[in-house]
């Protein structure tokens, strides 16, 4: 019985912290996403040579995958993509190719992709701002405050990525963007993934 007694009242305690000091936590997370998250989408929104490689990589990923089943990822740069998931150079560079012909000719949609990290970053910059309103409206020490904002910033995010996406973060204006050829990364022992070099004109791009 007295076990019994001691356990419920360690529970007890370590909810009480928990519920005191996880809000306490996720504020300064969110505090922290306020700064960063909008520096991100000015640094896309900067750098046009990024955002139509992004366009580009998004494109070239939905091509991919309506031809093999699997889920890739990408990076871009100012030099071009990483196409990770995927190890044949050749099949990426046709697909880049087809992924420019498609945007050009309409397929605007083909800039968006559902996995992009655009969302990640919405999500993270809609629950920052959720979570602090609340906490000032509401009290900070709230759990509850906490996961209504988790849930918020989780849907907003969502329905809110695509249009970041396709006004901030890619330009499926691609008509300028040459692509040049496409590269195995190999690190150690495994792949890494596929790399596009992109160049615009005679100047290559550059991250300097």
């Amino acid at each position: 019985m007295i076990f019994f007694l001691y356990t419920i009242l360690a529970l007890f305690t370590f909810m009480f912290f928990l519920m005191l000091f996880l809000p306490l936590s996720f504020l300064g997370v969110a505090i922290m996403t306020l700064i960063n998250g909008p520096v991100q989408l000015f640094y896309l929104l900067t750098h046009p040579e990024v955002r139509k490689n992004h366009a580009l990589e998004h494109a070239t990923i939905h091509v991919l995958e309506e031809l093999v089943p699997l889920k890739l990822s990408g990076v871009s740069n100012p030099n071009g993509f990483i196409i990770q998931g995927v190890s044949d150079p050749y099949l990426v560079l046709q697909a880049a190719h087809e992924a420019k012909r498609r945007l050009l000719s309409g397929e605007k949609d083909l800039a968006v992709h559902p996995r992009c990290g655009t969302t990640s970053v919405v999500t993270g910059l809609v629950f920052a701002i959720l979570f602090i309103v609340f906490s000032i409206l509401f009290g900070l020490f709230s759990f509850v405050n906490l996961l209504l904002s988790l849930v918020l910033g989780a849907i907003l995010g969502s329905v809110l990525s695509p249009w970041v996406q396709r006004h901030v973060t890619t330009d499926w204006r691609v008509h300028d963007v040459e692509i040049e050829n496409a590269e195995l990364i190999i690190r150690g022992w495994s792949v890494h993934g596929v790399f596009v070099h992109t160049r615009k004109g005679d100047i290559k791009w550059s991250i300097r």
